[in-house]
């Protein structure tokens, strides 16, 4: 399994418009072969920080999931949005229990 986190910080005043192209993006991406958990979770402490979440069966799968239409959408509508890039994490994870 592959797990992947990333941690996005967007600008105040655009955290609306960024929470709905990250609803967007999570609709199309849980569809997707491979994708065993997709989820989004808003900081308690930084309303602005957006931390993702995601299980894949495969870097293979997470590769394509890169390369999807709907992936390339979101890259764009966050463009503007965000303070920085993204910092994402990309780690292979045995499942122990």
């Amino acid at each position: 399994m592959v797990v992947l986190t990333a941690y996005a910080h967007f600008l105040p005043d655009s955290i609306d418009e960024a929470l709905a192209a990250c609803t967007v993006v999570r609709g199309h991406s849980v569809k997707e072969p491979g994708c065993e958990r997709y989820d989004f979770y808003q900081s308690a402490d930084d309303p602005s920080l957006v931390v993702f979440v995601e299980e894949w069966t495969s870097k293979a799968d997470l590769d394509k999931h890169f390369e999807q239409e709907a992936f390339k959408e979101f890259g764009a509508a966050i463009a503007g949005l965000v303070r920085a890039a993204p910092e994402i994490r990309i780690f292979e994870a045995v499942l122990v229990s």
